[in-house]
């Protein structure tokens, strides 16, 4: 139009309104409308996501999710989608006063085969648990190192028994495995007889068992390790979750931080004591509790450094001595024995990545309180061990790779027992105690190792020549540690390898301070060869063959001296997995083997063990799973009786060492769970049932006053467990 009149479009349309004529349309005018593609039953933004408009044009939304839409006003049809997502069709109104939120279901899982022999290791011998079988697998009640019990080479244990806390990797005593949380040994693993362990499975990442003839990355152990990593948090947006059921309550979160920060939090505690105080066998109900803190932060390069704070304690009461086998006078005289455990620490961690070489290091300390008093004795002691451990790794080129790190300790060791009697129904709970010998002293000791291991690639073999040097302070000696793996790529579907070499530990500082100089390093040379087969790609069969010797093995019993004795142990495992990601794994084997020490069988020998593990999500939120264990019983010495008139009491006086059994040990579980997804949180309900057939529930033998009449006490047959979680 120009500035003295209308233009002749706009004289027409006046002209028209003028008549009474309906007007032309304009276009409507488009507004923004802001969409945030979300994973229904957690709120994640879901990444690669689309929005396809009424009018066919396809939309794609950024990595994270949120995308904005240019929409004329009015009501649309949009379909969103994502790869593995299943599409959601939304009316969507323009404009809109907030962001719009649309919620995916995930597609069903892809048939997505898993084969874990093919994954390269350094450590040659292993058993890997990750967080899918952690938390599906029934009996292992949301805990890691429980599971591990069904893996090859472990002892199986009665549950609730002394020993069923003990993490006894091919017959070794349980003093001689190590355990590790990201690099830094944990002071014990279980909470009471083995409910829980102190590391809650929703912030693990990774269970790793090497169990004998392992690689120079690891050293002061004649047994096997067992080291756990904990799970990175998003950095993106808050996670968490709380759990409920019959034995304990507790809470996670994971969340970020701003920037390139993150944090994780946990806390469990059992809460049976807040409603029954005591029993016929327990003064007081056990009591457990643990937690974990961590913080990290990224760094140029992408490293990370990190610290965590971590802690677990148990306290319990009860009688010296099972009172239902007891009689009236023996019931009224049983004393009554407290306990109580607890440990806490700190784990500083970095990790700086080049381009060619990635370098690790972990600084720790914990602090661990160990006590136990009755009428007329108690026992106090208290650890300090700061430690620092380092791993360097260059590849120098596509066939050699150069690892290399050190590691060690310096532990300070409290003790106060006060006692006029030796106290062997307690050796399990307070070793010092049931000794019988009153202490007070302190001692301190350095301990650790440095080592190589250069790991070459040359066509279908992989070789691996490594050397540790570790000593102890205590023990005054050190010692050469060569070790040496190869493996053999024959096909995709069929992996050889064999591993050796030798492995030295140096004794506790209890058996070292009661014993004197005369206690060396254990010394042990281990073999072991297997082949791992995937048949048709997918189904993997696996056998191993071990072997390991043990000179200088540390024998402490209450009321006897220090002892050394030589051992040997062997045997041979078979395995099969069978893994759909997501949907479905079993697990089954089967292990046999012997382990002796001077020629009779050792504490933890068991000739046969076998497991079974099976998990199926079989519809949309139910998923259900089975663990069965069988084990040969746990060999014990037989005790009788002699009187002490000094004291008028009855002292145990033991047998040929391990001349009898317990029975036969079995176990199965039943796991039953359904979820129910919500926008933002999962709601998931599950029910399990624990049965140990009659006659296999045996856990420890008790004695009468004068160690004429013994039995074994037995455990419950079976127990159910309900529980709700709740995850976000």
């Amino acid at each position: 139009m120009s500035a003295g009149g209308l233009s002749g479009r706009g004289a027409l349309r006046l002209g028209l309104l003028l008549a009474g004529a309906p007007a032309l349309a304009a276009p409507a005018a488009a507004a923004e409308v802001v969409v945030l593609l979300r994973a229904r039953g957690t709120g994640d933004p879901v990444p690669g996501g689309q929005i396809r408009l009424p009018s066919g044009e396809i939309v794609a939304l950024p990595a994270g999710g949120r995308g904005r839409l240019a929409l004329p006003a009015g009501t649309h049809t949009l379909v969103a989608s994502a790869p593995g997502w299943q599409p959601a069709t939304v009316e969507v109104a323009s404009p809109a006063a907030a962001p719009v939120e649309i919620f995916l279901k995930a597609a069903p899982a892809a048939l997505e085969i898993v084969v874990e022999a093919q994954a390269a290791s350094p450590h040659l011998s292993r058993q890997v648990l990750d967080r899918e079988r952690v938390e599906k697998v029934p009996g292992a009640f949301d805990d890691p190192f429980r599971l591990a019990q069904s893996l090859p080479g472990v002892a199986s244990t009665p549950e609730y028994s002394p020993t069923s806390g003990a993490l006894v990797v091919r017959g070794s005593a349980p003093g001689e495995s190590r355990v590790f949380l990201d690099g830094v040994e944990l002071p014990y693993l279980y909470h009471f007889q083995q409910y829980a362990s102190v590391v809650h499975s929703r912030l693990l990442d990774e269970l790793a068992i090497y169990p004998s003839a392992y690689g120079p990355e690891w050293g002061d152990a004649v047994g096997g390790i067992a080291a756990a990593r904990t799970r990175r948090p998003d950095p993106v947006r808050p996670h968490g979750g709380l759990n409920l059921n019959t034995i304990t309550g507790g809470a996670w979160l994971q969340a970020p931080g701003g920037g390139d920060r993150a944090v994780s939090l946990s806390a469990r505690r059992s809460y049976a004591d807040l409603f029954d105080s005591s029993n016929d066998q327990y003064t007081v109900w056990p009591v457990f509790w643990d937690y974990l803190a961590s913080a990290e932060q990224g760094v140029a390069g992408g490293g990370r450094v990190g610290l965590t704070l971590l802690g677990a304690g148990d306290s319990y009461g009860r009688y010296v001595g099972d009172t239902g086998l007891l009689d009236p006078l023996s019931q009224a005289a049983a004393p009554d024995f407290r306990f109580s455990r607890a440990f806490h620490g700190a784990i500083l961690s970095a990790e700086l990545s080049g381009a060619a070489s990635q370098h690790d290091t972990t600084l720790g300390v914990t602090h661990d309180s160990w006590g136990g008093a009755l009428p007329g004795g108690r026992q106090d002691r208290r650890a300090v061990q700061p430690v620092i451990r380092h791993t360097s790794r260059f590849r120098l080129s596509d066939a050699l790779l150069l690892s290399l790190g050190g590691d060690g300790n310096l532990q300070s060791v409290t003790r106060t027992v006060e006692t006029a009697r030796t106290w062997a129904e307690l050796a399990q709970e307070v070793p010092l105690l049931a000794q019988g010998q009153p202490l007070d002293d302190s001692a301190s000791r350095l301990r650790g190792g440095v080592w190589v291991e250069p790991r070459l690639r040359w066509g279908i073999a992989r070789i691996q020549p490594g050397l540790r040097l570790q000593g102890d302070s205590l023990v005054g000696a050190g010692a050469l540690e060569p070790r040496l793996g190869a493996q053999l790529h024959v096909s995709d579907t069929l992996q050889l390898r064999a591993a050796g070499g030798r492995h030295t530990q140096a004794p506790e500082v209890d058996t070292l301070l009661r014993a004197g100089p005369q206690v060396a390093l254990m010394d042990s040379w281990q073999a072991i060869l297997g082949a791992d087969w995937a048949a048709a790609g997918r189904w993997e069969l696996g056998i191993e063959g071990w072997l390991r010797t043990v000179d200088d093995a540390v024998i402490d019993q209450p009321g006897h001296p220090v002892r050394t004795v030589q051992g040997e142990a062997g045997g041979v495992e078979l395995t099969t997995r069978y893994r759909v990601r997501a949907r479905f794994f079993t697990y089954a084997s089967l292990a046999l083997g012997r382990s002796l020490r001077d020629g009779a069988p050792a504490d933890y020998d068991q000739p046969v063990i076998a497991n079974l593990v099976a998990s199926w999500d079989f519809a949309a939120g139910w998923n259900a799973g089975l663990r069965y264990r069988y084990a040969s019983g746990l060999p014990f010495t037989p005790l009788s009786g002699a009187y002490d008139g000094d004291t008028d009491t009855w002292d145990p006086v033991p047998g040929r060492t391990n001349s009898d059994r317990l029975p036969d040990y079995q176990k199965l579980d039943l796991h039953l769970e359904r979820a129910w997804e919500f926008r933002t949180w999962t709601l998931t309900g599950y029910f399990e049932a624990w049965w140990v057939p009659a006659g296999s529930n045996a856990m420890y033998v008790v004695h009468s006053y004068d160690y004429t009449h013994d039995a074994t006490v037995a455990g419950p047959p079976f127990l159910p467990l309900v529980g709700i979680r709740a995850d976000l």
